[in-house]
């Protein structure tokens, strides 16, 4: 009888050493089974959270199989103070231990925009208002113009953050603030501009006064290689005492309500702080955010006599040295409309 009572506890406990040993290979398998995702899946985990929601929040995305086993992980390899919060996106092949390294390491899904070189603050707040995951979407406009932001930014006295913003592509997590978007960009632009710092010392050159210029020359060409030729007839405008006569100047002045996409003879002669056609110098402010290319190409300029230049098409434009030769371009690109090539 004794014997068939050990036999029996013996079977037990075989048993039950055989159920717990299984469970736990079950729960070593769990820890880097991978499961295949056929999309991206989007977990946002809220301030706030702890390890057992977001536990039950995987398990509905799919991305685990047992809740109880993830915590079970969580608890075994003490990372309960390493959750993070934000969004995460996962894709591919993916086990519980990958999904919790990457919620630990803070890697949240980004959004990306652009703000194209040649933007002026007025499309750049058109596409910041169609960003629905930046917060304060609607405030670019009166935060550009704030005095305590431009002095935070190192602008203090400017009218406004035209100009001083770098246009490029930028990523942040859903829910940035507006502010912290414009701060990154004005930094962006520093960063940018401290390249040339040798360059501006030698120039002698105001940095404000740099990316007026830039600006315009942006304006004025959709051409990268000719911004140097651009920059030269400007500058040597500048070095003579002749107006600048930039035609997207006297538009700045007119945004955003007035201009209606063509520039009348009585809007070159309204005169109002932007136009450098009724005042010398550049304008009161920049007139678009200019990128890399437009800042060099004032610190670089081609070495020409031009004073003047036509559009031709396609963004490019004829450069003339005097004032009968660029009237006689004129004739032949503009008014005649030829596509021929103009000789003089």
């Amino acid at each position: 009888m004794k014997k068939s009572l050990f036999y029996i506890v013996i079977i037990i406990a075989v048993i039950a050493l055989s159920v717990v040993f299984s469970k736990y290979q079950d729960y070593q398998d769990f820890k880097v089974e991978k499961i295949e995702l056929k999309d991206e899946v989007v977990v946002n985990i809220e301030k706030g959270s702890s390890w057992k929601k977001v536990a039950s929040d995987l398990k509905k995305a799919g991305l685990i199989t047992d809740e109880r086993s993830f915590y079970w992980m969580i608890k075994e390899f003490k990372w309960g103070g390493s959750l993070k919060t934000g969004e995460f996106a996962f894709s591919g092949r993916v086990s519980p231990i990958d999904v919790a390294n990457k919620i630990m390491s803070g890697k949240v899904r980004l959004y990306a925009f652009t703000i194209p070189e040649g933007y002026n603050k007025f499309d750049a707040d058109t596409v910041f208002r169609s960003l629905d995951w930046v917060t304060g979407n609607d405030r670019f406009l009166k935060i550009c113009d704030d005095k305590k932001f431009l002095a935070s930014i190192g602008a203090k006295g400017k009218r406004s953050c035209e100009g001083l913003l770098f246009p490029s592509t930028y990523s942040f997590p859903k829910n940035t603030d507006i502010l912290t978007i414009m701060e990154k960009m004005s930094a962006q632009m520093k960063s940018v501009l401290a390249k040339y710092q040798k360059e501006l010392d030698d120039s002698k050159m105001d940095v404000y006064e740099l990316l007026k210029m830039a600006s315009v020359i942006e304006k004025e060409t959709g051409v990268r290689e000719e911004q140097p030729m651009i920059a030269s007839v400007f500058l040597n405008r500048q070095r003579i005492g002749m107006k600048i006569q930039s035609d997207p100047t006297v538009i700045y002045g007119m945004l955003p309500d007035n201009y209606k996409g063509n520039i009348r003879k009585q809007d070159l002669l309204n005169d109002h702080p932007w136009s450098t056609y009724t005042r010398y110098g550049l304008p009161v402010t920049p007139i678009c955010f200019p990128g890399e290319g437009a800042i060099k190409s004032v610190l670089y300029p081609e070495k020409t006599s031009y004073l003047y230049f036509v559009a031709t098409g396609k963004g490019y434009h004829y450069f003339s040295k005097n004032l009968k030769e660029h009237n006689a371009a004129v004739e032949h690109y503009q008014v005649k409309g030829l596509k021929t090539e103009f000789k003089y």
